[in-house]
């Protein structure tokens, strides 16, 4: 049989655009069944009542978490923006980590630069273990691993290609179609090693759903603010962007300075151009408000051959 591996070429094609296609597909279904395992075995440990940042953290990540620092320290007079949507600090620093690593970094930034500084602090590093800890995260180790079998697969399907390759190229056939395949094969390999080398957003496990669900009932009615409702403090604008974002912060047009472009990654603005606005004000390039001032509410601001 003068077949190399005793299959011809076009059935080879056949064979490897298969093995491709079960190749993604086991990847899928071993990342859904260990992701879900990872999602249930999570339990909460007893500690203290959750604070308003890991439940920021467990709605919507480090950012959420960053989001509500900020809203936390507007609301409180500590950071204000200007009509360039830039946040600047203007009262004494916090004491709460989150809110300090926040402060610290806020130098004329936008939401989305600060977001960028935050992500790697010690503080939000604290905030996630403890959330960690308390088995409220889908575990990491996980997630490295379900993705490392899927790399070690993705590449045993590219040696298989690039072997039938070289082999086919040796006897002088027409190795066209096989050239391409090899090349998505070796594209899936190069995007399953970036995404094992990224950890990712963590996901609350199931506990962490059932209590970031059960802080949302309880702060559906109105909750006056610093009441503790289920161990939780519910009121304040720091609340109400941890569970729902900027969209839910209390002034409208202040929502619209502090929320970051979609699709932003953090860059911030350095220049000091911008004018600030307190309660009451108007955003103008003209006007500005005292040191001790802050944005709060009222505001408005602006061919040929086959494998082988």
């Amino acid at each position: 049989m003068d077949d190399p591996w005793g299959i011809s070429g076009p059935d080879f094609v056949v064979f490897y655009i298969a093995l491709l296609g079960a190749a993604l597909l086991v990847r899928l279904v071993v990342s859904g069944v260990v992701s879900g395992r990872a999602m249930r075995a999570g339990h909460d440990r007893p500690g203290p009542p959750p604070t308003v940042y890991q439940l920021a953290f467990l709605a919507g990540g480090p950012d959420r978490a960053t989001d509500a620092a900020i809203a936390a320290l507007v609301e409180r007079g500590q950071l204000r923006v200007n009509s360039y949507k830039q946040i600047s600090k203007t009262g004494t620093r916090p004491e709460e980590p989150l809110e300090r690593a926040v402060f610290d970094v806020a130098k004329l930034k936008t939401t989305a630069a600060i977001r960028a500084k935050a992500r790697g602090s010690a503080a939000m590093k604290a905030l996630e273990d403890g959330l960690d800890q308390r088995g409220l995260l889908v575990s990491a180790a996980a997630k490295r691993q379900a993705r490392t079998f899927g790399l070690v697969l993705q590449l045993a399907v590219l040696v298989v290609g690039v072997v039938r390759l070289v082999n086919g190229v040796s006897l002088g056939r027409p190795v066209g179609i096989l050239v391409v395949l090899v090349l998505v094969a070796a594209v899936l390999t190069v995007v399953a090693t970036v995404r094992r080398s990224k950890t990712g957003a963590r996901r609350p496990t199931a506990a962490g759903h059932r209590l970031l669900g059960q802080a949302r009932s309880a702060a559906s009615g109105p909750v006056p603010a610093g009441m503790l409702a289920g161990g939780v403090l519910l009121g304040g604008a720091a609340a109400a962007v941890a569970l729902g974002g900027w969209a839910m912060y209390p002034d409208e047009e202040l929502s619209a300075a502090l929320m970051p472009p979609a699709g932003s990654f953090g860059g911030g603005g350095s220049s000091g151009g911008g004018s600030s606005c307190s309660s009451g004000s108007s955003c103008s390039s003209s006007s500005s408000c005292s040191s001790g001032s802050s944005c709060g509410g009222g505001s408005s601001c602006g061919g040929g051959g086959c494998g082988g």
